[in-house]
């Protein structure tokens, strides 16, 4: 009797897993001065683009967190987290969605670099999860096959790509290929791009890649996996076989311009394998 009973309670959480869908979200984090909770012009700048960015989407629910270094008391730096929450929130708010968001203060807690003077400032912020269902207004998108041109022209931002390109080992940079804020939807321009490198794989065939997702100013895996994989996609769909591709997202762990911070680590990379 008990092993019935076992065994209709293991299928039934298979039903329910199954039928669970996975939430979709987007990540971004605001940072502080030291012992501040205001944020400066360059953030606050940066919060008002994200407030219209979150009118986009169906959101579901909105997760806040507060950090702070580790200087001070912790019962400081807990006020403190509460505080820059209190500032972020405000600034993100609006009737619409005031009943989604919660407020989590963590003080010096999970930091996510050293408390050393060179990158403490890292732990200084408040990251907001926006929790969504979909896009307003919008179906979602198919990628679909592009007519490809034969043709050496590229963006002026984008250099021509070559045969001499493709040694294995090498890192492929496609400054062009962006997308919007806190998604992996392309931005207009990316997909003649990677328009140029099918037609440039096409002629290579032995030729494998990795498509490689990078993120700034954040922390949010799934992100850069997502648009690494839209990359990956879209090369499949237009001629390149699955067996000569691969992709992967690194997150914010390998910024090529310095500080973490810089939007131009925000990127797509092809390697070469």
């Amino acid at each position: 009797m008990k092993k019935a009973v076992l065994i209709i309670a293991l299928i039934c959480v298979g039903y329910i897993s199954f039928g669970q869908k996975k939430q979709r979200k987007f990540t971004k984090q605001f940072y502080f001065e030291w012992a501040s909770h205001e944020l400066d012009s360059i953030e606050l700048a940066k919060a008002k683009k994200f407030n219209k960015i979150l009118d986009k989407f169906n959101l579901t629910k909105i997760e806040v967190i507060g950090h702070t270094d580790s200087d001070g008391s912790n019962k400081f730096n807990l006020e403190l987290s509460r505080k820059r929450i209190r500032t972020v929130t405000q600034i993100l708010s609006n009737s619409s969605r005031d009943s989604l968001f919660t407020q989590t203060p963590k003080g010096e807690k999970e930091p996510i670099a050293a408390n050393t003077d060179s990158t403490k400032h890292k732990n200084r912020r408040v990251t907001v999860i926006a929790y969504y269902s979909g896009k307003k207004g919008t179906k979602s998108k198919k990628i679909k096959k592009i007519k490809i041109k034969q043709s050496d022209i590229a963006p002026s931002n984008q250099k021509r790509l070559k045969k001499e390109d493709l040694i294995s080992g090498n890192t492929i940079n496609l400054p062009s290929v962006n997308f919007e804020g806190g998604t992996a939807v392309f931005l207009p321009g990316a997909e003649e791009v990677l328009g140029k490198v099918v037609e440039l794989l096409k002629q290579n065939p032995k030729v494998k890649v990795e498509v490689a997702g990078h993120i700034c100013c954040g922390n949010d895996m799934l992100l850069s996996i997502a648009r690494a994989k839209k990359v990956y996609t879209f090369l499949h769909i237009n001629g390149i076989d699955k067996d000569r591709l691969t992709y992967k997202g690194y997150n914010n762990t390998q910024p090529k311009f310095g500080n973490i911070m810089d939007i131009r680590n925000r990127r797509v990379e092809l390697k070469v394998l």
